[in-house]
């Protein structure tokens, strides 16, 4: 499900003033009181994520335990050519907080996952350079299942102009395709 900044600031509101609180549906953005926080120390520093405060996010239910999707996360990086410079084992985070990529990722141009606007009729996203961000967690879900979550987030630089970085906004495809990968990996390891 992808949860967008405003969506959840207002589900947050409605819950506040005696919205029903029961459980939500599949297709319903993340209606829970406590504060999903995860904190990744790194060489560079830490990095903090509120999971209900992050512009957007991915979180998709697998249907294998939290250690069999956890085996499988770096298969999935690994075929997208995303290094792993993040690995919490303990938390079951694991991505990378700051690659650069041009043109492509995983064999797709990356206008597929991130847009970044257009130049002269061109997409940024397969013209610039792109620092990418992608962290993911695997979390425990019901009966035993998990759950993984995924926040993938670019800024373009036109490579040979110095000047501003562009925000690009996520499509949700790295996201989702992180999420078959895994399952799918998952799956087959466990079968």
């Amino acid at each position: 499900m992808r949860v967008p900044f405003i969506a959840t600031a207002l589900l947050l509101c409605a819950c506040a003033s005696g919205g029903n609180s029961g459980a939500s549906s599949a297709n319903t953005p993340m209606n829970q009181s406590r504060i999903e926080y995860t904190r990744i120390d790194t060489p560079n520093g830490p990095i903090e994520i509120n999971w209900q405060r992050e512009s957007t996010f991915d979180e998709t239910k697998l249907l294998v335990s939290v250690d069999k999707a956890w085996a499988a996360l770096p298969a999935a990086f690994g075929e997208l050519g995303i290094d792993p410079g993040i690995l919490d084992s303990r938390q079951h985070v694991f991505g990378n907080a700051g690659e650069t990529f041009r043109r492509e990722m995983g064999r797709q141009r990356l206008s597929k996952y991130f847009d970044c606007g257009a130049t002269a009729g061109m997409s940024n996203s397969d013209t610039y350079d792109l620092i990418v961000r992608v962290i993911s967690q695997i979390v425990p879900g019901d009966q035993g299942l998990s759950k993984l979550r995924t926040q993938a987030e670019a800024t373009a630089h036109a490579n040979a102009v110095s000047g501003q970085s562009v925000r690009c906004a996520s499509t949700g495809e790295l996201e989702r395709r992180i999420a078959s990968m895994v399952s799918a990996q998952a799956l087959r390891s466990g079968s």
